[in-house]
């Protein structure tokens, strides 16, 4: 073999060996339980919720639309104790934790009043759920809905119970997102 071709077969070697050892971690790492995909987005959720609960000023935990179509909306307080709440019976439900709808209804605790209270309400509902996601599987079991749950089939996987759960705590976050805004506040998400 001449020298040219012994060099570049050499460069070639090391080439594709660079690029077999460079291969990105995301690439060649194993793949994340469904456990930790929900606590990822459970994490990210609980951190915009809690940014905008703080966000608003105290003052304005009262506020509920006027203007516009705006009949038997919750105010910006009762969205955040709602959110907490179903993130309690959700959570309840996948860890089968019986007591969590004795003790919370959709609307959550009648005694959180406080914007500090309110805030602590919802960090515990996000850690409690956190603890719940732990617990899916990856065979996506079905588990019996609680008889205080008031939705969902009756049997159903908790990946599903938390995914709902994602969904629709998603959902009120953009409730509290334009609830800012018409207080004229910029959501923390959206500042630069």
């Amino acid at each position: 073999m001449s020298r040219p071709c012994l060099y570049s077969a050499l460069v070639a070697v090391l080439v594709c060996a660079h690029l077999t050892v460079a291969q990105p971690d995301h690439l060649t790492a194993p793949p994340r339980t469904n456990a930790a995909i929900v606590i990822s987005v459970l994490d990210l959720q609980a951190s915009r919720v809690v940014a905008v609960a703080e966000a608003m000023p105290e003052g304005k935990y009262a506020f509920v639309p006027t203007n516009g179509i705006f009949t038997s909306v919750r105010s910006f307080s009762s969205q955040l104790k709602h959110i907490a709440a179903d993130l309690y019976l959700d959570g309840g439900a996948i860890l089968g934790d019986s007591l969590r709808g004795n003790v919370v209804g959709e609307d959550g605790d009648s005694t959180v009043r406080s914007k500090a209270e309110i805030i602590e309400y919802v960090k515990g509902a996000f850690a409690y759920m956190r603890r719940a996601a732990a617990t899916i599987d990856d065979t996506n079991a079905l588990v019996e809905r609680p008889r205080w749950l008031p939705y969902g089939p009756p049997a159903q996987a908790r990946l599903r119970l938390a995914i709902t759960d994602l969904a629709h705590t998603d959902d009120h976050y953009g409730q509290l997102v334009e609830y800012l805004r018409m207080n004229r506040i910029v959501p923390p998400g959206s500042k630069p």
